[in-house]
């Protein structure tokens, strides 16, 4: 067998192997996406499952209030009175923007800390606590259940505890 011979049949195998890897390929490919979407599944169900407890929904607003999220911030809270509550939506997020402003320049530096329960029916209080560089708050939330989620009452309390406007 010449030289060259033996570099065509070497090229050959080659060229199988190598056919071999693009035919499983795609099968990878699509293995490692089933596994991303029921990852993202899996975490959004969790998600989920977490705003329909009171210390979850407590959290999650009081994240948005602290950082400034306003549609997170409007959707899981309401007013004490909704007839006493003169600000139109665009006004409420323009002043929480305005307020937590700072927060969010300082957002590293910030921590949110749930703490004790107590469940009595459609009715809940949270305590949260934030961490701030210039001190520590705690706040004592008010929620009301509406269907499967949870609310936050917005009134001074809880937003004199994580500054909300």
């Amino acid at each position: 067998m010449t030289l060259e011979q033996r570099y065509a049949a070497a090229e050959q195998r080659l060229d199988a192997d190598h056919h071999r890897r693009m035919r499983r390929t795609p099968s990878v490919l699509i293995g490692v996406t089933a596994v991303l979407v029921c990852a993202v599944g899996v975490t959004a169900a969790i998600d989920l499952q977490r705003l329909q407890s009171p210390r979850g929904a407590a959290l999650a607003w009081t994240e948005a209030a602290v950082f400034g999220n306003c549609p997170a911030y409007l959707s899981l809270s309401r007013p004490v009175d909704p007839l006493t509550e003169r600000r139109t939506d665009d006004q409420v997020c323009r002043d929480l923007r305005r307020v937590t402003a700072n927060a969010r320049t300082n957002a590293n530096r910030i921590e949110l800390l749930p703490g004790a329960i107590q469940q009595r029916g459609a009715t809940a209080t949270a305590l949260v606590e934030v961490r701030r560089p210039d001190g520590t708050t705690t706040g004592r939330l008010s929620l009301v259940r509406r269907g499967a989620h949870w609310l936050v009452l917005r009134d001074t309390q809880a937003c004199d505890a994580v500054g909300c406007a």
